[in-house]
């Protein structure tokens, strides 16, 4: 695997894609990064984005093949991501991904519902809440679906706390078929033990949870 911390040049093919990025959101963040990989038919990369200390988008991106670089339009640093890691060992990590439950709806069919969403309507039918309770409500949905004992087992991993909530977010995109793309993220940060290390890189180079084409999935690890 390679992780590579990818910037926008400063150019007038960068101020296009910009422009791109803030009227579409994770979809064109999606389309952008693609071009780093334009021999791949299918998507092998994770990626995650933040605002940069000059104002402007930053990635995080790995994959299983190392990024091509172009400079009229990106700055890549690239390194071989390889982690040697054992049982019992602890990380320190931050993972941005989209947490959501399956519910049966009253027509019977079941959907999938944004996790928040869903505490928040069920907290909202049975009495009037405070704002300040109610998102604690919110946040207790997210911290009890990261931590579930099945989810954790799946991953290999046992979290040491309950993780901090460092951000959730409601995103909106459109495909160019023209069809909407509406998702959450919650950004968690924590403390985790590592239980089976081989199930735990599989599980993170595939990326955790949904939405992992628009920029969920992708867990920052280091060394306590």
């Amino acid at each position: 695997m390679f992780l590579s911390k990818v910037t926008l040049q400063q150019s007038t093919h960068s101020a296009i894609e910009l422009s791109k990025l803030g009227a579409n959101g994770p979809y064109a963040s999606h389309q952008l990064l693609w071009q780093l990989f334009t021999n791949e038919n299918e998507r092998h990369f994770l990626f995650r984005e933040e605002l940069g200390q000059n104002g402007l988008p930053q990635f995080f991106v790995l994959s299983k093949s190392q990024p091509q670089t172009n400079q009229t339009l990106f700055s890549v640093q690239s390194k071989r991501f390889e982690p040697k890691l054992t049982v019992g060992q602890r990380l320190a990590y931050k993972l941005r991904v989209n947490p959501t439950v399956c519910v049966t709806d009253d027509d019977g069919k079941s959907r999938r519902h944004d996790v928040l969403m869903h505490a928040k309507y069920h907290a909202g039918k049975h009495e009037k809440q405070h704002k300040q309770n109610l998102k604690a409500t919110m946040d207790e949905a997210a911290q009890v679906w990261i931590s579930d004992h099945k989810r954790l087992k799946r991953w290999g991993i046992q979290l040491d706390m309950l993780p901090e909530i460092e951000r959730y977010t409601q995103h909106q995109s459109q495909k160019k078929s023209g069809n909407p793309i509406r998702f959450s993220s919650v950004d968690f940060a924590g403390i985790l033990t590592i239980k089976d290390p081989n199930i735990f890189i599989s599980q993170l180079s595939n990326g955790f949870g949904r939405a992992k084409a628009l920029g969920c999935g992708l867990m920052l690890i280091k060394s306590t």
